[in-house]
């Protein structure tokens, strides 16, 4: 019973104080969006405010925090990180993040190009040390192909820029090939960063008051429950501030997605003009002569794959015209055999009814000459 109370009071106190930190990010965020919602022209000075006061407030933490540290074994820095150490820029030697003077905005740009050239090797040369040049670095590149016997060469770049370099690395590219499409997006983590930066604020002031407790604690359980309650509030501040510092390094170095293809011929790209009613009228003209040649080629095409067709039709239709001919001819010989028939029939019967009529005569002659 008696350890449990000193650990229920411990417990009391956390709570408190990580109550009053939650409070006290809170507060500071909500200040921060506040100095991002006014107008442009207050918002950079409301962004410089911010971080001299964040330095400030946390400045005299880090005495306390460096004694306990080599009194209980850890070595630490809880200062933001060179970002040329951690993202691998050779060219950068500070941490100021790039912020529009006019919108006081953090904004992540990400272009995406996509070119060809007929002379691979030197444009890709020139795009390496361009990149090297204005400051930049390759984060990913691959290239296939051999360029021999038309196996065309392609190559993809990630480039990491510095974002007040990016127009400049576009035109330079631009000049080098042909651009087939070329596409931007924009990020804002204003908020984010803000957000970030004030939380890590609040996480440093209840670490002072862990630290505080720490220094009046005198049993060994209060002692192991504030240092892990410590090592979980230095987990989350290095966490908070590592996103802090990709957030830096996404705004300081913009991206950009090339990809590059080897031809044998470049694309034109025309100028854009007004087109004019006679240029219409004209190409009204050409696109119909062009449909009607291309009509009768299509036609002449389709006479040529149906001759095979047509031949076999055209057998069909001489064979069935023979065996049309054939009856034809056999009805005829037909109705003019039936006919003389019924000639010579009519015929007999004629010869046969004048025979009767000179019997009768002559029986008719026997008989008056009786009388």
């Amino acid at each position: 019973m008696k350890k449990l109370v000193p650990v229920s009071i411990i417990a009391g106190i956390l709570a408190i104080s990580m109550i009053a930190g939650c409070s006290s990010s809170k507060s500071s965020g909500a200040r921060a969006r506040e100095q991002f919602d006014t107008p442009a022209e207050t918002s950079a000075a409301g962004v410089d405010s911010y971080h001299s006061n964040s330095m400030a407030a946390g400045a005299d933490s880090y005495v306390e925090d460096e004694a306990w540290e080599y009194e209980y074994g850890y070595e630490e820095n809880f200062d933001t990180k060179d970002m040329s150490a951690t993202n691998g820029s050779p060219d950068k030697t500070d941490n100021e993040v790039n912020i529009d003077p006019e919108a006081g905005r953090l904004l992540i740009r990400t272009v995406t190009m996509s070119a060809e050239t007929k002379e691979f090797d030197r444009v890709k040369t020139d795009v390496e040390a361009q990149v090297k040049f204005l400051g930049g670095y390759i984060e990913y590149s691959s290239v296939a192909g051999t360029g021999n016997d038309r196996d065309l060469r392609t190559a993809y770049y990630q480039v990491r820029i510095p974002a007040d370099q990016l127009d400049t690395l576009l035109e330079k590219v631009g000049n080098s090939c042909t651009v087939l499409s070329s596409s931007e997006s924009t990020s804002d983590v204003t908020l984010e960063y803000v957000d970030s930066k004030a939380r890590v604020e609040s996480l440093r002031v209840e670490y002072d008051q862990l630290l505080e407790l720490l220094d009046n604690a005198q049993d060994l359980d209060t002692i192991i429950v504030l240092q892990n309650r410590m090592s979980d509030v230095r987990y989350e501040i290095e966490y908070y501030e590592s996103n802090i510092r990709v957030l830096e390094n996404q705004v300081t170095y913009a991206t950009l997605n090339l990809s590059l293809t080897e031809v044998l011929e470049e694309t034109e790209v025309e100028e854009p003009h007004v087109v004019t009613y006679q240029e219409r009228v004209s190409d009204q003209f050409a696109d119909t002569w062009d449909n009607t040649k291309i009509f009768f080629q299509d036609l002449l095409l389709d006479l040529i794959a149906a001759i095979p067709g047509l031949i076999v039709l055209a057998v069909f239709i001489i064979a069935g015209l023979i065996v049309l001919f054939v009856i034809k001819s056999k009805r005829k010989k037909a109705r003019a055999l039936k006919a003389k028939q019924e000639e010579e029939k009519s015929a007999a019967e004629k010869k046969l009814a004048e025979e009767v009529k000179e019997e009768k005569k002559e029986d008719g002659n026997k008989a008056e000459e009786k009388e």
